[in-house]
């Protein structure tokens, strides 16, 4: 009975996570402040930021700042952007630090 209980419980825990990982952004924070490469707006750069954009160009098409998510300052979002944003994460490489505005 336990093992069946903590079985439930991870899968709901891993479901709870997904859906915090990969929520769509629904431009319901209004107009906010953040620097490039802080996609999704919560005032960090980690990895769902670059999660973010790959859904963007590839899954869905989702809504996210398109200001934020041109980490690479080029004027497009593309995978530079993705792997600019990953390097950022995993290596520490500087993203040019640039206030946007996001609607």
């Amino acid at each position: 009975m336990r093992k069946w209980l903590l079985i439930v419980a991870l899968v709901a825990g891993f479901v709870l996570l997904c859906s915090l990982l990969f929520s769509q952004y629904d431009g319901g924070y209004g107009s906010y402040t953040t620097v490039s490469g802080d996609v999704n707006g919560d005032g960090a750069i980690c990895m769902d930021d670059s999660i973010q954009i790959i859904w963007h160009l590839w899954i869905d098409g989702r809504t996210i700042c398109l200001d934020a998510a041109d980490v690479d300052r080029s004027g497009v979002v593309d995978v530079n952007d993705v792997i600019g944003g990953l390097r950022h994460v995993f290596y520490g490489e500087v993203i040019p630090d640039c206030p946007v505005t996001c609607n």
